[in-house]
């Protein structure tokens, strides 16, 4: 019965935990999750290289990659990026789970049966399939915009305004289960220690072993009432699951400067950034509304009497029918919480990233660079308010009496009129203070412009990259130093006709590694036994027509993987994991139309193929997040 008492308690903890966990994974347990992503809009000032280059300035459009790119504008430079969204997307999935059952006490008499459905009449496990319904849209219509004038022929200052870019979910649903707690003493042998065995047919047999060795027995002359040779009751339950989350950064005003002096360019950018997280999940276990009370039926006789026990075996109007069993009620709380839990919170961090710029032009043939980014080792310091996280449970974790020994008087409350809080459950992973280190960064970088332009970039992370990750319930770490990146990009008339073919491809160089897995380890360390890895590439083509430019470009890059888990949203490959550009010159104007690959619209696309069996990826399951972007200089 200790048992019993535990996997109610365990039951009920883990719907209501595996409720709230379900919030930070993409809402499996549930039927609906609702998700609202607002991407920054994408920029690309240079199709068919494939990145930026500290070394190639486009005035206010590179001056996050270097801000002495800044001070080569002429006059004046405007420039605005339009999100023009994603496709919308409906994602059915369905997942089964497995009813169970398990055993109570040293023996097979008792068992708790659990379904994973809402159908009170199910009497064998089986696997169930559910469906979730999950949903993602986008945040239309944001706007980026860029503006810089020069002053004299030194002094350039520019300005940068964003909209915030982040995700919100909302999930809301109910999770049924059946609980059944069994009772079978047909076919048990001496139950409770206590001489007593039934056979299949329901026929009791009482053995006693006098002091001086001599043994009898008696067997009743019928089966035992069947109402307590199988004990069944039903619990039904549900779990009422709601959540709100959301995660948002913005840099609303970002502020740069440059100067030149003959061939010498210097910048610094001042980016302001402040990031929040509203965390709202809750879960409610309750016991549906009209479920009867548990009953328990035992013998009713003396244990500590011989003579009660002997006369109840010699009666069948006793052991044969309701008469002769004490009904033991354990009250059920119908229609009321039983469990309960939370996982509330608000975090706002705020930090100023400074970067630094430096360009010298070597004649018209080459140009060196260096760029500091975040010199001053900004860092988000997200502070927690208002922090709640709690699994409360009305389980009782009393012992029950009577029972297993009939000599005492049955009790037993299985659920208590006040909720108790599960130890270990407090504030779990609701840290008073999150510090999150943006990425610092140095970049060199070195450009010969003819009689082609190849463009060479080297930038090394000086912030580590940490991935803590869970291995068969083993917490394990992996730490990435050093990471540095080489850029190549090059560009080139073809052959003798109007038109340029440019191509470009990062290199990811091998990294200190460090990780508590030793096989992980090894597997990363054979992945860079060349000492470099191919990390993208681009290639983009564009013709030159009496003075206009029509080109387009496309590409990959894994980049953007590295920059999203260390929160550099200002990094200008984000979200660009596969890509292409179509793109328009007429001095002074540039349009340029960018998309990125949309993962979660193509996988809606690819979940709601006509053809399920067909498991090929077609080009018409690919979609993409646009961006439109115009640009005018003088």
């Amino acid at each position: 019965m200790q048992l019993l008492k535990r996997d109610w308690l365990i039951i009920v903890f883990l719907l209501v935990t595996t409720s709230v966990q379900a919030a930070v994974v993409t809402g499996t347990a549930f039927p609906y999750a609702r998700f609202h992503l607002t991407p920054p809009p994408q920029s690309n000032p240079f199709p068919g290289l494939g990145t930026y280059y500290s070394t190639l300035s486009s005035g206010i459009e590179t001056t996050l990659w270097n801000p002495a790119s800044l001070a080569k504008i002429e006059h004046a430079q405007t420039s605005c990026s339009l999100f023009m969204g994603g496709e919308s997307v409906s994602y059915p999935r369905t997942f089964n789970s497995e009813d169970g059952s398990a055993s109570l006490g040293d023996q097979d008499t008792f068992s708790l049966d659990y379904y994973f459905t809402g159908d009170e009449s199910v009497t064998t496990a089986a696997t169930r399939e559910h469906t979730a319904h999950t949903f993602f849209d986008f945040k239309n219509n944001s706007l980026n915009v860029k503006q810089s004038f020069k002053f004299n022929d030194w002094l350039a200052l520019g300005f940068i305004t964003q909209t915030h870019s982040g995700f919100s979910m909302d999930l809301d649903g109910a999770f049924p289960m059946i609980a059944k707690t069994s009772a079978s003493f047909a076919g048990s042998n001496d139950i409770f220690g206590s001489g007593f065995a039934i056979n299949n047919n329901g026929y009791l047999t009482y053995t006693k072993t006098e002091e001086g060795g001599s043994t009898y027995n008696f067997t009743t002359t019928q089966a035992l009432w069947s109402g307590f040779l199988n004990q069944n009751s039903n619990v039904p339950l549900s779990v009422i699951t709601q959540a709100n989350n959301e995660l948002a950064f913005d840099s609303d005003l970002i502020l740069c400067g440059a100067v030149k002096w003959d061939k010498l360019s210097f910048g610094a950018n001042l980016v302001p950034i402040s990031a929040s997280a509203n965390i709202t999940n809750t879960a409610l276990a309750y016991v549906k509304a009209g479920t009867p009370d548990i009953s328990i039926y035992l013998p009713n006789v003396d244990a500590n009497d011989e003579s009660s026990v002997l006369n109840w075996l010699q009666n069948p109007d006793q052991y044969s029918s309701e008469s002769g069993y004490d009904r033991n009620v354990i009250s059920v709380p119908a229609g009321e919480v039983v469990a309960e839990a939370k996982y509330n919170g608000f975090y706002q961090a705020s930090t100023v990233r400074s970067d630094l710029g430096l360009n010298y032009d070597l004649g018209e043939i080459a140009t060196v660079a260096l760029a500091l980014e975040n010199f001053g080792d900004a860092a988000l310091n997200f502070r927690g308010q208002s922090r709640v996280a709690y699994v409360k449970s009305r389980v009782s974790t009393d012992e029950p009496t009577g029972f297993d020994d009939p000599s005492q008087e049955f009790q037993w409350k299985l659920f208590k009129d006040t909720f108790e809080t599960v130890s270990g459950t407090e504030d779990l992973f609701l840290e008073p203070e999150i510090n999150i280190h943006l990425p610092k960064k140095i970049r060199l970088g070195f450009a010969l412009k003819k009689p082609l332009l190849l463009a060479i970039d080297y930038e090394q992370n000086q912030t580590p990259l940490i991935i803590n990750y869970s291995d068969n319930d083993i917490a394990k770490t992996l730490t990435l130093s050093n990471l540095s990146i080489l850029r190549l990009g090059l560009e080139s008339q073809l052959f003798f006709l109007p038109a340029r073919f440019r191509c470009g491809a990062p290199l990811l160089l091998k990294p200190e590694i460090s990780s508590t897995d030793a096989e992980l380890k090894d597997n990363i360390e054979q992945a860079f036994k060349y000492g470099l890895l191919p990390a993208g590439l681009t290639l983009g083509l564009d013709v030159n027509a009496w003075g206009k430019v029509i080109g387009a470009s496309t590409g990959f890059s894994v980049l953007p993987i590295i920059s999203l888990y260390q929160c550099d949203l200002q990094n200008n490959d984000l979200a660009r994991i596969a890509y292409y550009d179509i793109y328009f010159v007429n001095d002074p104007w540039q349009v340029t139309l960018s998309c990125a690959l949309d993962p979660t619209g193509t996988a809606g696309a690819y979940a709601n193929r006509s053809d399920l069996l067909d498991k090929s990826l077609k080009m018409e399951y690919l979609k993409w997040l646009q961006t439109l972007s115009i640009s005018y200089k003088f």
